[in-house]
């Protein structure tokens, strides 16, 4: 039976597809992600795996000890980290007493916030028959729950990317300056929880222009990306200000990690696993670096390509970028090969889907099906955000969402391609993702239901002007 499309009023579309018991789901979805969120914190809380046990290092120990600084007006030889967790974590103590039980509870707030948000936006841009399979994607997915459980700046940096998406997609409905100023608010949030979101600014500012352009002149079109860049500029000069005047330059940081981490990026899955794990126990011996860089060079089928990175992990964190990147071009060159293979065949199918939220106690536990099917699953969800997006070119209602989306999720692979390859990183897109994916099971399934009682028929998703 061919679903027919009748010209009914959107508020009679969402009174028949959206019946209480679907708005009672949303609400229970909300319930639920705020529910794995707490489970998550008290699983993880002990697993030096997830940088949270005692005695056991990692980012996590280190936002914490940053929150107590800022409790006690200091800031001290901070090296790469921003401002904005710790001072998440440091709200979070103040009002809950202990920062790590506080920021999971703040966070599950959100997470359930951004399932409403999720609800809200597919319904917006997609159809009100999409809401649910969003919501329910976004507030069901293990690894937004662990990260939002975990004092770490993925989830919230997540949230704050959803809403600024959301807040441009709300701007090009009505054209507001306001909602256009709030997006750029939101912009210099995620910067200051990672700074690297900095650079989203500008795919943010060339959506803005794309989308203006359609409605207004040349002039217009890039006045309103200039002024999102300018409130960007103006919300990030203080913090910016204050490293020209601890450090005598312009920065984000009193020592920049960019050096260190292309550096390491060109050593993605050079060594096997037993070579890398003697690796890192030279490493992180009490041997000096010079002993250290000998007792590598025995090590692994290529001793040469052991004590070069021996010698780079060991030297200086900060090296002058005029100096690393030809050492970096060089790493390339030695292992030309098997770099093109791990960076651009395998780098981006792990970064969107080799999430395993378990302990790292539990990890060998899980059967290894078990981990394939679910990051099969997840490399699933991102191929249908990227169908749902492309599809969404052929409509001016959802092309600034699709544009956000595609944006975003191009930025995060290559950057997490070439330097930082870690699935981490990306889980700050997830509910977009997530979102988005929804939307498309959703159309896939429209064609098979029927809105009872209203008299009309729900057929695939049909792209809308406005």
């Amino acid at each position: 039976m061919t679903a027919l499309h009748l010209p009914i009023p959107q508020s009679i579309a969402a009174r028949a597809v959206s019946r209480p018991w679907q708005r009672w789901l949303v609400w229970i979805f909300c319930l639920a992600a705020f529910g794995q969120t707490m489970l998550y914190s008290l699983y993880l809380r002990d697993d030096p795996g997830n940088y949270n046990g005692a005695g056991a290092f990692g980012d996590q120990l280190t936002y914490v000890a940053l929150a107590q600084q800022l409790l006690h007006g200091t800031w001290e030889r901070v090296a790469h980290y921003m401002p904005g967790y710790p001072a998440v974590l440091a709200f979070s103590q103040l009002v809950f007493g202990e920062p790590r039980f506080g920021v999971a509870v703040l966070q599950g707030l959100v997470y359930a916030l951004l399932v409403l948000g999720a609800a809200g936006l597919a319904s917006e841009a997609f159809g009100v028959e999409t809401r649910l399979w969003a919501a329910g994607l976004v507030a069901l997915n293990p690894a937004l729950g662990a990260y939002a459980g975990q004092a770490l700046t993925e989830f919230l940096t997540g949230a704050l990317l959803f809403a600024t998406v959301a807040l441009l997609y709300r701007w090009s409905r009505r054209w507001s300056w306001r909602a256009l100023a709030l997006a750029g608010l939101l912009c210099a949030g995620t910067a200051y929880l990672r700074s690297e979101y900095l650079a989203l600014a500008l795919v943010f500012a060339l959506v803005v222009f794309v989308v203006a352009r359609r409605a207004f002149p040349i002039a217009s079109a890039l006045a309103r990306a200039a002024f999102l860049l300018a409130i960007v500029a103006v919300l990030m000069a203080p913090w910016v200000g204050r490293i020209a005047a601890a450090t005598g330059r312009p920065g984000l940081y009193d020592t920049s990690p960019v050096s260190n981490q292309v550096l390491m990026g060109t050593w993605f899955r050079v060594f096997d696993e037993p070579t890398f794990t003697r690796l890192l126990e030279v490493a992180n011996s009490n041997a000096t670096d010079e002993q250290a860089v000998a007792r590598a060079g025995t090590i692994g089928p290529r001793p040469d390509l052991s004590a070069r990175y021996m010698a780079q992990l060991r030297g200086p964190y900060d090296l002058p970028l005029e100096q690393a990147l030809p050492a970096a071009l060089e790493n390339v060159r030695l292992n030309l090969p098997q770099y093109l293979v791990n960076h651009f065949a395998l780098a981006p199918v792990l970064i969107w889907s080799a999430r395993t939220p378990v302990r790292q106690a539990d990890m060998d536990a899980l059967p290894r099906w078990a981990r394939w099917a679910l990051w099969g699953v997840q490399l699933g969800l991102v191929a249908l955000a990227l169908w749902q997006a492309v599809r969404a070119f052929r409509s001016r209602r959802a092309l600034p969402l699709a544009l956000s989306f595609l944006g975003v999720w191009l930025f995060l692979t290559l950057v997490h391609v070439l330097i930082s390859v870690d699935e981490r990183f990306t889980v700050p897109a997830l509910p977009l993702v997530l979102m988005l994916a929804g939307a498309r099971v959703a159309d896939m399934l429209a064609p098979r239901s029927a809105l009872v009682g209203s008299g009309v028929l729900v057929g695939h998703y049909r792209p809308r002007g406005g």
